[in-house]
């Protein structure tokens, strides 16, 4: 007999011969890894990650109405919104620690994250989700357009708009 499933709840009611959408089993076994590399990119921290990935599927289980047939997109866009508001909170949490004006050596890719993830924050909602898939995910234009259900050029026209969009608020801060 095979071990009890560790997440045996459905998404929304049990399962009709009708009806062959994903159980939460299915939909955290199937995308666990990517949800978790999502968000230990944003965050460059495993252990933060993991708490992350964990909140993200806790979030399905308390409202399974928002998954949907085609979860990976919900999932990707609560880890991104999770992580990010970790890391201003982090950010903000140091800036009150270390007080204005004082000049502290800071891991270079804790902060290369910090201005990804506030990039993609001032960036219009469909850029930020294109945007994280390319960038963060290493998704092809032809999965992107997949999952999004738009066309492989619609995908090359929004990450050209999101590079033009990021040069632009990157010389803005240059020049602050």
């Amino acid at each position: 007999m095979p071990p009890p499933a560790v997440l045996p709840a459905p998404i929304g009611p049990s399962r009709s011969a009708d009806d062959q959408g994903p159980t939460l089993e299915e939909i955290y076994d199937r995308y666990v890894d990517q949800v978790f590399r999502r968000a230990r990119t944003l965050l460059g921290d495993p252990d933060r990650a993991r708490d992350a990935t964990q909140e993200v599927f806790l979030r399905a289980v308390q409202d399974p109405g928002n998954v949907g047939t085609h979860p990976l997109p919900w999932l990707f866009r609560v880890t991104k919104n999770l992580c990010l508001n970790n890391l201003r909170d982090s950010r903000r949490r140091g800036q009150l620690l270390a007080g204005r004006g004082s000049e502290n050596i800071v891991d270079a890719n804790a902060d290369a994250r910090v201005v990804v993830s506030e990039l993609l924050a001032r960036v219009p909602e469909d850029l930020q989700e294109i945007a994280a898939y390319y960038y963060l995910d290493d998704l092809s234009h032809e999965a992107i357009a997949a999952i999004l259900g738009v066309s492989r050029r619609t995908i090359g026209n929004r990450l050209a708009a999101f590079q033009a969009l990021a040069d632009e608020l990157l010389a803005r801060e240059g020049n602050a």
